[in-house]
């Protein structure tokens, strides 16, 4: 029987939540690490690829349609006692995830230059953005083995063995970050393809272990329409709100710029990336939550499925609210430690200062999506995400512009729609439909 299903709940919730959430740091550090090379280049560079990542978020939320159905259909057979098929599921779901980087990563490269062009960076800053995503379509097939490969051990419970994968790619990226960047002379292409060579070193880390543990085969011919179908169709929800945020970024984006210039873009980056512990932390425990709903709605135990949930819910809360405290008490410590330029600093204290109230619902909302998705009810949080997110982008047009708060305007919309979105999940969840998903 999985150690899911079993013992106290909140060492079940610590289980996976808790290298998960390691996980994820050291994915957002490889990132961070990426930035903090890249500014020393100058505020166009640091702004072209806040820019790049921000779109990059929607190459990722499309990976993540099959990361979030395959932790779905796994985690269910595994609580049903159906090895076989689970093995069935993550085979067929990462064949499906291969083939649509091909279609998502060819795309791009042709559709990369029109997004930029709604973006109001500099000339320097775009193309600088331009170099980054087209790296990172190139290399699109091996981030969605990535995400493929988490889906499997996640719905299996096991975030140990992927946190030791990605500790050694992060490594790496350390090491590759100056030599690619500045000895290379590649500058902004450089940290892109350090982000790709890290995210390959790790798919195949976890592909490798995952067919150890006989958790995936790689080997036989076919292809399961209809598996990859249902991991679609349960992905695909959750994954459409992340493109749709992905999307709305480039417009907040577009209207910093337009306010305080790269100087208050590159701020945003700044702010972002510091944000991204609490998210991060949050992130991990939506795996944990993901996990326990699937596993024990598979072993018909609806209601640890549920206190699993909660308390998942409550650590991330808890631990991000503590996070977002730290940032709101202490923003000029926490910016001189990174020392930016004097503009960018000072944009990125408003940003701390506003923003830094609303992780611990950012927390709420991320880790009940999990919830859902373990389900294999993901229709709620696209329809309760979708119009609070789409919202950003009047709202901070009207603070920014009309009230004429400039780019603290934007940063206040953001605050606004997260604590709303956090609400919002809560109650949804509250009511208990999520008991009849899909998976």
């Amino acid at each position: 029987m999985s150690a899911l299903l079993e013992g106290p709940l909140l060492r079940s919730v610590l289980r996976v939540g808790l290298p998960a959430a390691l996980f994820q740091i050291l994915i957002f550090a490889n990132n961070f690490v990426d930035y903090q090379w890249v500014q020393v280049l100058g505020p166009e560079a640091a702004a072209g690829q806040t820019a790049g990542w921000t779109i990059l978020w929607t190459l990722f939320s499309v990976a993540q349609i099959f990361s979030i159905g395959i932790t779905a259909i796994v985690a269910r057979r595994t609580g049903e006692g159906e090895a076989a098929a689970a093995t069935h599921a993550a085979r067929h779901g990462l064949r499906g995830a291969l083939l649509a980087s091909l279609v998502v990563g060819g795309g791009g490269w042709f559709l990369v230059p029109l997004l930029i062009e709604g973006n109001a960076a500099s000339p320097a800053a775009a193309a600088h953005t331009l170099d980054y995503l087209r790296t990172a379509c190139v290399g699109a097939p091996l981030i969605f083995l990535f995400h493929g490969c988490e889906g499997i051990f996640k719905g299996r419970g096991d975030m140990r063995r992927p946190l030791y994968a990605v500790a050694g790619a992060v490594g790496l990226n350390l090491l590759l970050d100056p030599l690619l960047i500045h000895v290379a002379g590649l500058e902004v292409l450089g940290a892109a393809l350090a982000t790709v060579i890290a995210f390959g070193v790790t798919g195949s880390v976890l592909l490798l272990l995952a067919c150890r543990r006989t958790w995936v085969t790689i080997g036989g011919a076919g292809f399961d329409v209809a598996l990859v179908r249902r991991v679609v169709r349960i992905g695909t929800p959750v994954s459409l709100h992340g493109i749709v945020f992905s999307f709305v970024y480039i417009f907040i984006v577009a209207e910093t710029n337009r306010a305080g210039g790269d100087a208050a873009t590159a701020a945003l980056g700044f702010g972002l990336r510091f944000e991204g512990f609490a998210y991060m932390v949050s992130v991990g425990f939506c795996s944990a939550a993901a996990a326990l709903v699937g596993q024990n709605l598979g072993a018909g135990n609806v209601r640890r499925a549920r206190d699993a949930a909660w308390t998942a819910v409550r650590v991330a809360a808890w631990v991000s609210g503590i996070w977002g405290l730290l940032l709101l008490l202490l923003p000029q410590s926490v910016v001189a430690w990174m020392s930016p330029g004097a503009a960018t600093a000072a944009y990125a204290v408003d940003y701390f200062e506003i923003v830094a109230m609303s992780l611990a619902f950012t927390a709420v909302e991320i880790v009940l999506e999990g919830a859902f998705s373990g389900a294999g009810d993901t229709i709620p949080p696209m329809v309760l995400g979708l119009p609070l997110t789409i919202a950003r982008i009047p709202l901070a047009m009207l603070l920014s512009r009309g009230v004429g708060w400039g780019v603290a305007g934007v940063f206040w919309a953001l605050t606004i729609t997260s604590v709303l979105r956090g609400l919002a999940f809560a109650f949804w969840f509250a009511r208990g439909r999520w008991v009849r998903g899909v998976a």
